[in-house]
Formats: structure tokens, sequence, C-alpha cells
């Protein structure tokens, strides 16, 4: 019985194994079918542990039905007696035989004997059947070969999963995982590029670029989705932009929440792996802004702009207000001020919106600003954002004299019109205009602005015989400004003075520093401005003709026709009263009291040609008038005839005809006489320049005879000595360049004044013939060796030649220009009275080199006389302005159609209210009362123009 039952143990254990190694397929196969199922229909989470529970329960039953049978079901021994006597047919029938007694030996029904007759029974099968060995005959391959056909099953299912791995790698996680982030399987696969698989961190209320790329398929639209983890209900969806080779971008904008992004193709068939984009809620600074509100004084409005924190400015006693927005909703903030050593002053910025805060303070001093900000969470922000604070200062307002802006002397009769020029950062309250007569000062001229004005030009109108001064009154003039500022700010201008003289003492001044061709240039301009008129007449003329010739070839109408001609009559009249201002300018324009007496000579030339533009202007004017009555008939409608255009055509190139002849006389007459009396001026100035060396090496040679003794000299000695070197070389050269000149005039000056030719031919042979110049190099080499002795013979004898020939000039006949020779000019050729023309002609010093400008106002060389270092050199180019009528005025080519001889000036010219730009030599200088060198240069905070020069000038004027 016991080799029974362990037969049956075996036989059961085989049952089961078996049963479990057939369900092995059966549970591959789920297996591949819930992989093939998702992959295709992209079953739902739920769908898919709904397969994995029923997979894991398949193979759990299929383990727990193996484990029945093999442990737990008992089977009955007749059923493993029948199954082994099958197998084994010499068993017989002993195992069932054995059984069915062991059954009867254990029935109470049956007798005792029996009974004991079937065990008998039983323990002889018992001994028949131990040659047979039953657990041997019990066991079969049947377990075997199921386990042969299971891992045939495997190695398909292996098989399979590895064929299509891609189905595997997407399909085992979903399955492992039902509810975890694993995309389906699709031909098209989508992967965020950016943000990375491990998410980023996004600063709060910022955005960020997500960037996604697709392999395989490319889908025709890609779309992203981001949703709170919580709350997936929230998701927003926005298409992808497509970047071609980049892949595919979308802009998340304002993020405020952590969120959890994924890309997908429309259809959802297709999506990526979910990204996290969680947040930094630091608070950052989104914008700043500072508004500036100046003092109330200053009439100012607030203004508010983005603060880059790169250095802030404002006045002292402004209000600044910063406002500070964030990404994050705020409860406050601070400013902190740092000035100095000092604490610094902390302002808490309070919430004035959601995201906001702003704080203000009042500026004192310069220093630092630092801000920080905090949130509703408490978070305080990382950064702290600073700028330095420049404080800037209502300065004092600057003013200043103009027209002039240094000391003058003026014209008595001349009407200057000084400016006030006032500054202020903040804006002007008063300016106040002092004016006084020889230090006496009357009440000022008081301008007050209602306006904040910033800057303010004031003309003074100067009538000074309406004032009651004369000639050598001084007038002192002064400006003050005031401010807004409340402790007041108050500038003064410098002064300037201005002395009065008479007009002759004006023109003498002139004379000296000027020549000719201040004539030249003057009139010159006045006949220029009349050319260009009648140019202009020429061109209208031009004009109409070609509009006669373009409405004679075209079809247009009367009304086009009478508009072209309305606009040329306009053209006409227009141009007529340029021309009427420019007679009555040539009427008026030479002076009571000119600079020379010819002007008055030419006066009347200018007169009658004023008055010749006045007739031709009449006779346009009729001519312009009959036309435009025939233009305009009586019934009222317009007639534009070519008639008319003709006519018109004719009386504008007739016009222009008469003043050309006016002009061209004009400038014959005019010019071309005070060209010839240039040329004559000239050569009396080089006698005049002769005059002025001699005397500069008379004086020179006087101070060399301190000097003269033998020996070595003491250092100073040998100083002065070479000092005085640098002005005897100067002397050399100018006589060196007089003597060409003198040829040169010569030439120029021979045909109308040969007398005069001859006397400069004269001089300058004789400056040669003497070695004036020689004599000048030898005695300036002297000097230079510090021979004091030798210096002053040299000096000397260089004096004594020059006083020869100067005295054969001054007192011969014919050793100068002399009168009577212009006086016959004027009169036999140019029928002109001379007056004292050659007189003021001879008051010159206006000396130029050799092939310089015409028209220059200042003497070449330095000296030492009255107005340079050593008396020749008559100009510093520093002193005193004059101010007058006259005006330097320079046109190029202004006169050069009527002679080849005259040609443009190039010297600046200065407008009428400059005035002429002449010098005052310090003799004029009187009614100055400066208390010391210094005290004319008043020093205010506006600019300051160069004043030394002018102070120099009076402090000689006082002491000499």
């Amino acid at each position: 019985m016991e080799g029974l039952l362990k037969a049956a143990r075996i036989h059961q254990n085989e049952l089961g194994g078996s049963r479990v190694l057939r369900g092995v397929k059966w549970v591959l196969l789920a297996v591949i079918i819930a992989f093939f199922l998702d992959a295709f229909f992209h079953l739902s989470p739920a769908l898919r542990l709904g397969l994995l529970v029923f997979i894991c329960l398949l193979a759990l039953g299929l383990l727990a039905c193996g484990w029945y049978l093999a442990f737990i079901r008992q089977r009955r021994f007749e059923h493993i007696a029948r199954l082994l006597e099958e197998r084994h047919p010499a068993l017989g029938s002993k195992l069932i035989n054995m059984l069915q007694l062991h059954a009867l030996s254990q029935d109470a029904a049956f007798s005792e004997l029996t009974r004991e007759l079937a065990r008998r029974a039983v323990a002889d099968y018992t001994d028949q059947l131990k040659q047979f060995d039953l657990p041997a005959l019990a066991r079969t391959n049947t377990l075997s070969r199921e386990l042969k056909k299971a891992a045939l099953a495997l190695v398909v299912f292996a098989t399979l999963l590895f064929a299509f791995f891609p189905i595997t790698q997407a399909e085992l996680p979903r399955f492992v995982d039902p509810f975890g982030d694993h995309p389906p399987y699709s031909l098209t696969q989508l992967a965020i590029v950016e943000p990375g698989a491990n998410g980023t961190n996004v600063i709060y209320g910022r955005g960020i670029v997500i960037k996604a790329r697709a392999i395989g398929h490319q889908p025709k639209e890609v779309l992203v989705t981001a949703y709170p983890p919580e709350h997936p209900e929230k998701a927003i969806t926005l298409p992808m932009f497509d970047k071609g080779p980049a892949g595919y971008q979308q802009m998340l904008d304002k993020i405020t929440t952590p969120l959890l992004v994924y890309v997908h193709t429309k259809s959802r068939q297709t999506r990526s792996k979910q990204v996290p984009v969680n947040l930094i809620l630091t608070p950052q600074l989104e914008a700043a802004f500072v508004q500036t509100t100046p003092p109330s004084y200053t009439g100012l409005k607030p203004e508010e702009k983005p603060c880059q924190f790169k250095g802030l400015k404002a006045l002292q006693g402004s209000l600044m207000r910063f406002r500070l927005q964030s990404n994050r909703p705020l409860s406050n903030g601070t400013l902190e001020v740092i000035s100095g050593d000092g604490s610094p002053l902390r302002v808490d910025m309070l919430k004035t919106g959601e995201r906001e805060v702003s704080g203000q303070f009042e500026v004192r001093e310069s220093g630092r600003i630092r801000l920080a900000l905090m949130d509703v969470d408490g978070i305080p922000s990382r950064d702290t954002w600073e700028s330095p604070l420049t404080v800037t200062y209502d300065l004092p307002p600057e003013v200043s004299l103009l027209d002039p802006e240094n000391d003058a002397v003026v014209a008595i009769d001349y009407k200057p019109q000084p400016v006030v020029e006032a500054h202020d950062d903040y804006g002007l309250k008063t300016v106040r205009i002092h004016l006084g007569i020889n230090g006496v000062f009357s009440a000022p001229k008081i301008v007050e602005y209602s306006d904040r004005r910033l800057s303010t030009r004031e003309t003074v109108e100067l009538d000074f015989r309406m004032l009651g001064a004369k000639p050598g009154d001084v007038i002192s003039m002064f400006a003050e400004a005031l401010d807004h500022y409340p402790e007041g700010h108050v500038t003064r201008s410098k002064t300037v003075h201005l002395l009065l003289i008479s007009v002759e003492e004006y023109n003498q001044l002139l004379r000296e520093h000027s020549d000719m061709t201040i004539l030249e240039n003057k009139y010159g301009e006045l006949i220029a401005q009349l050319n260009d008129l009648i140019k202009e007449q020429k061109e209208l003329a031009t004009e109409i003709k070609q509009a006669q010739e373009s409405l004679a070839r075209s079809a247009a109408p009367q009304d086009a026709r009478a508009r072209a001609l309305d606009a040329l009559l306009a053209r006409q009249n227009e141009l007529n009263q340029k021309l009427l201002r420019q007679s009555e300018q040539m009427q008026n324009f030479v002076r009571d009291n000119p600079l020379y007496d010819v002007e008055r000579e030419i006066e009347k030339e200018l007169r009658q040609s004023a008055q010749n533009i006045r007739n031709s202007l009449e006779l346009n004017k009729a001519d312009t008038d009959q036309i435009a009555r025939r233009s305009a008939p009586d019934n009222g409608a317009r007639i534009a005839t070519p008639e008319l255009f003709e006519d018109l055509s004719k009386a504008a190139e007739e016009h222009a005809k008469r003043l050309e002849a006016a002009a061209d006389q004009t400038g014959k007459n005019v010019l071309e006489t005070i060209q010839d009396l240039e040329a004559l001026h000239e050569l009396i100035k080089d006698f005049n320049q002769f005059e002025d060396l001699y005397k500069a090496q008379e004086e020179l040679a006087l101070h060399a005879r301190a000097y003269n003794r033998p020996g070595l000299l003491e250092r100073d000695e040998q100083l002065a000595l070479k000092s005085m070197a640098t002005i005897e070389k100067n002397v050399a050269d100018t006589l060196a360049q007089l003597s060409e000149k003198l040829k040169k005039d010569t030439s120029v000056a021979e045909t109308n004044f040969p007398k005069a030719a001859k006397s400069a031919r004269d001089l300058s042979s004789k400056i040669e013939e003497a070695r004036l110049e020689y004599l000048a190099r030898y005695a300036t080499d002297q000097m230079l060796s510090a021979q004091g002795d030798k210096s002053s013979q040299a000096a000397d004898r260089l004096r004594d030649e020059m006083a020869k020939l100067f005295s054969q000039c001054m007192t011969m006949p014919g050793g100068k220009p002399d009168q009577g020779e212009l006086d016959r000019y004027l009169r036999l050729q140019r029928a002109m009275e001379p007056g004292r023309t050659f007189a003021q002609m001879m008051s010159s010093r206006n000396f130029r080199k050799l092939g310089g400008n015409k028209g220059g106002t200042g003497a070449e060389g330095s000296g030492e006389g009255q107005n340079g270092q050593s008396g020749y050199a008559a100009m510093d180019k520093n002193a005193l302005s004059v101010m007058g009528h006259e005006s330097l005025v320079t046109r190029n080519s202004a006169s050069s159609k009527f002679s080849d001889k005259i040609s443009a000036s190039s010297s600046a010219g200065k407008n009428d209210a400059e005035a002429a730009s002449a010098y005052a030599p310090v003799s004029h200088l009187k009614g100055l009362n400066p208390v010391n060198r210094q005290s004319g240069a008043v020093q205010t905070e506006t600019l300051q123009t160069d004043y030394q020069r002018v102070v120099e000038e009076y402090f000689k004027a006082i002491t000499k």
C-alpha cells in the first residue's frame, strides 16, 4: 500500500506540473494580445490595468490549479491502480484485487473469517507486488514534454518581443505602470528637447519656450498641452510653430503655477513624455519708475520715467518717488538712501497695486539709493538694486552784455543797441539794466518775467543826444539778473564803458586805422546789390519771353493764360519794390559827415543813379499797368493774348537795359575813382610807414645809448640788448618789404599820379643805396652779441641814415606825394571837388605787408610806440573797438566788371550793429577812472571774455 501511495503522489505531481506548463503559452498569448490591443487602440490606464489584472489572475489560476492537482486533490487508489495496470500489463489485476480484498477485510458486515481470509489474500498480493517498483512505474515523461513546449512558447514570445521591440519598449512600461507617464506606441515619436527630461525652473510670472522634435512620420500639426499637476481639467493646449530642422516651438507665458507639459498630435494618438516646469518664487524686479517733482518755485511739472539704475540726478529739494513692479504679488519694499558716513535714510515702500510698491523721499545730498522687495509670502528678493544719486543745485543766473561786450569808443551820432543776454537753469525772474553817465546812474530799466523763461535777450536803444551826453562823456552799463530761488540769486555782468567822441574824432580814428579800401568795400557792396537786382530783372524778362513762346505753341485755355500773366505781373511788381528800396538806400547812403570829402561827390553820383532807377520804375509801372488794364476789360472777361505777353516781355527787357545803364555809369564813376585813389593811398601809406620806422629807430637808438660802454655787460643788460635785437630785426624786415612794396605800388599808381610814383621810386632807390636793411641787420647782430658800444654805434648810424632820407622826403619838393596832384586828378579827370581828401588820406597808419590782402585794419609788425613796442606799428589788435555808422563790408568780385584792377576784398565784414572794427589809440581814452589795473574786470558768474588788454589800455591812459 505504501508503494501505491507513493505512485499516486508522483502521478499527481506530474499532473499538476503539466497542467501549469500547458497554461504558460496561453498566458504569453494574453500578454501579446494585450500589447497589440494597446498599441493599436491606445487603451486607457483602466483598461490596461484590467488586462494586467486578468493576465495576472490567469497566471495565478494556472498555478493554483497545478498546486491543487499536485498537492491538494486526493484521488482513489483504484484510479492509480487501474492506471498502473493499464500502463504495465504484467501487473494483471493484482492491484485492483488487493485493493478490493483490503476493503473487504475492513468491512464489518462480513464475518471475521471472511475478513481474515481477505487479509491473508492481501498479504499474498503484497508479497507478489514487491517485485514491482510502483513509484517508478507511475513516473512518465509528460512533465518534460510539457516543459519543452512551454520553453518553446517562451522562445517564441521572446522572439516576438524582440522583433517588435519598439512596441515592446513602449508597451511594457505602460502595463507595468498603467497610470504612469508612458506615451503609447506610435509611428511618430515626439519628444520635448527643451527643457530636458528633468524639467526646469521658471521665474514666477515669466515664460518659457517649449521646443520639441518629431522622429519618424512627420505630423501635420503638433500641439503642446500644459496643466497643473493637481488640476488636469485646467489644461491649456496651444499649437506649436514648425521651425523646420529646428523642430517645433511655442512660448508658454506668464506661468504662475507648476505645470506638467507634453506635446502631442491633434488626434492625441502620439504624445511625448511629460516634463515638469517648476517655479522660482523669489520676487524679481520687472520694472522700476522714478518720478521727480522739482521744488514748486521752479514751476516745473513732475516727470516720471523708467529707472535704469545707471545714475539719477535731481535738483536739491525735489521729491523723488520710486514705483517698483514685480513678477510676484508684493507686500512691501524698502528704500534706503545712503549719504556720507551717517546712517542711511530708510523709507518703507507701501503696496500700491497687487504687484507694485512705491515710496518717496526729499532729495538733500548726493549718495546711493538701494531698493529691495518682499512678496506676500514673506519671501525677500535675493537681489538689491542700487543707483548713484547726484544732487544738482540751482545755480545763479548768467548775464552778459553784448554789442558791445567790451569797452568801446562810440561816435556821438551813432545809436548803438546793446543786448543783454541772461540765462538761468530754472527760470529768470527779473533783469535790471543800469545806465550811467560819468558815474552817475539813473533808475534802472526793470524787466519782470511772469513766465518761466530760461533765457532772454533785451535790447537797449541808446540815443546819446536824448540822454544829454556830449563828446568826452563815459557811458557805463551793466545788467543784473535775478532768478526764482527762494533765497534769491543775483548776478551782475561786467561793466561796459562807452567813451563818446565827436563825429570828426570818429572819422579820424577810422582814417588812421583803415584806408581807401573801406570805400571800395562799402560802395562796391552797394553797387553789387543793385547788380543782383538787375540780374534778377533780366532773368524775369527771359522767363516772360519763354512763357510767351510756350503759350504760342500750346492751346492753353484763357484762364490758364490769365493766371500765368498775373503771376508774371506780380513778380515784376515785387521786384520793382526791391528796386525802389535800393534806390532809397542809394539816395541816403552817404553820411552827413563822411569819412573822406570825396564821398560828397560820390553822393551826387549815387543820387543821380537813384533818380535814374526811379525813372525806370515809373516807366515800367506805366507799361505793366497798361497791360493789366488790357487783360481785364470792362465786360469782366479776362484776356491773355500772346500780344500782352510780348508787350510785357518788351517792357521787362527795356527796364533791365535802363537799370543796367544806370548801374554801369555809377560803377564807372564811383568804383574806378575809388580804385585810383586807393593806388595813391598805398603810396601815401608807404611814406607814412617810413616815417614811423624812422621814429621807431630814433627811439631804439636812444635806448641803446644806455648800454654804450665797452667790455662785458651784466647778464640783465645782455638780455635787454637781445630784447632790442628783436625790435631791430623787425625794422630790418619791414625796410626790406617797404622797398619792394614801393616798387609795386609805383607801377600801379604811375598812370594817374606820375609825380607821386616818381617820389616813391626815388625813396625805394635811396633805401637800397643807403643800405638801410644791411645797417639794421648789422645792428641786430651787435645787439645779439651783447656788444653795448657797438650796438649803440650801429643803431645811431642807422638812425642817421634814415634821418637824412627822411629830411629829403619831407623838405625837398617832389620828395613825397602832394595834394596838388590829387586835386588835379579829381577835378580834371573825375570832375569832383577834392576838399580835404588828401589830408584825410595822410592820416592812415593801416600798413600792409607786401602781397597782403586789401582792406585790413591792423598794422603789421610790433613795436613800442603809441600802441606797439617801438612806435612804427601803430595798431594793437586787442585795443578798444570803435563804433559808428561806418561798416567794413567786403564782397567778392563786387566791382570786377568795371575794372580789371578792382579785385575782391578778402577781409571779413561786420554788420552795422558791430560797427567798424577800427581801434582807438590810448590818447582818446579820457574819462575812464579805474581804481587799479584790474578794476575794469568785473567778475560775475557768467561766461567771461578776455578783458586784460582793455585793462592795460586803461592803465596806460590814466598814467600817460
